[in-house]
């Protein structure tokens, strides 16, 4: 509707008082610019028609915000997320991905020069699990080099010598989300050695097990050779097996969630982002909603 009274307006002829300008100056920008500092604009990746009152309802309850947040819709399924706290804001920026009813939340920050119809949302970070490396390339230039095909590395989890020796290799990188998931890569290793590493994906929401892509499910895909509905188990090409288990992991373990979260590297109770003391057996992962998924699989976060 909107792109139509678009092109509607650019066949229409203006009056002289139609045409005139009118000059909004800096004063009439300030009271949004202020609030904006504290705002996120948010995007639902899901063909489901969405509720706004219940979308509120299950935020709130999961963010648990030390002070109001309010949700508007500014163009049709997107809203923009006002926090009476900036410390809220942060932190929910750093715990992503959310979901909602198992489908990606995406979350950008405030651009008050655009108009709501021209906002793009394309991008959410994930923690992503780099399986079959060699121990000699659990490095943390090894995580950067293999997260930079995946999109914008933003940490690699490592410890301060700069290796992991883990079972795998965390990277967390601000991914394209129109894109395909990819399940793996091929490497050269230095000597010439070649080998298939695979990719698991932490707090991974519903995907198409047909084509990779997040912003469907199997039965709504619209790829070629038949409906997804009708295509047999055995020939889908992704599967709940790229899903990667949340660690969690006490004592002197240096695996991080979120960002910046290190409660897991003391041995006793630490603060979070809002200021209270948290417990060590407490993680951002069990005050969430999980939703009924299989328990072969990791459970997806609700909201």
């Amino acid at each position: 509707m909107a792109e139509e009274l678009e092109e509607l307006w650019k066949k229409l002829s203006f009056t002289e008082e139609e045409d005139e300008s009118i000059v909004l100056g800096s004063s009439t920008t300030e009271a949004a610019k202020a609030i904006g500092k504290n705002c996120l604009v948010m995007k639902v990746l899901s063909t489901k028609s969405i509720t706004i009152e219940a979308l509120r309802k299950n935020l709130r309850m999961v963010w648990k915000p030390s002070k109001s947040v309010q949700i508007n819709e500014v163009e049709d399924e997107l809203y923009l997320v006002e926090f009476g706290d900036g410390r809220d804001k942060k932190r929910i920026l750093e715990m992503c991905p959310w979901t909602y009813e198992k489908s990606l939340i995406l979350l950008k920050e405030f651009e008050g020069e655009q108009v709501p119809k021209d906002i793009s949302l394309w991008q959410s970070p994930f923690w992503v699990q780099i399986h079959n490396l060699p121990l000699k390339s659990r490095t943390r230039e090894t995580g950067r080099v293999i997260g930079t095909s995946l999109g914008e590395v933003m940490d690699v989890d490592v410890s301060e010598s700069g290796v992991n020796w883990g079972k795998y290799l965390r990277v967390r990188v601000m991914m394209d989300v129109t894109k395909k998931l990819v399940r793996g890569k091929r490497i050269v290793i230095e000597g010439g050695e070649q080998r298939w590493i695979t990719f698991k994906y932490e707090r991974l929401p519903n995907f198409c097990y047909k084509c990779g892509l997040l912003n469907h499910g199997v039965k709504d895909c619209k790829e070629e050779n038949g409906s997804g509905a009708n295509m047999e188990h055995n020939n889908l090409q992704y599967g709940a097996w790229m899903r990667g288990e949340v660690p969690r992991k006490g004592g002197g373990d240096f695996t991080r969630f979120g960002l910046e979260d290190e409660r897991f590297s003391k041995g006793g109770p630490v603060r979070n982002s809002v200021g209270g003391q948290m417990p060590l057996k407490e993680t951002p992962d069990e005050r969430r909603e999980v939703g009924n998924v299989p328990e072969s699989t990791t459970p997806v976060t609700e909201l």
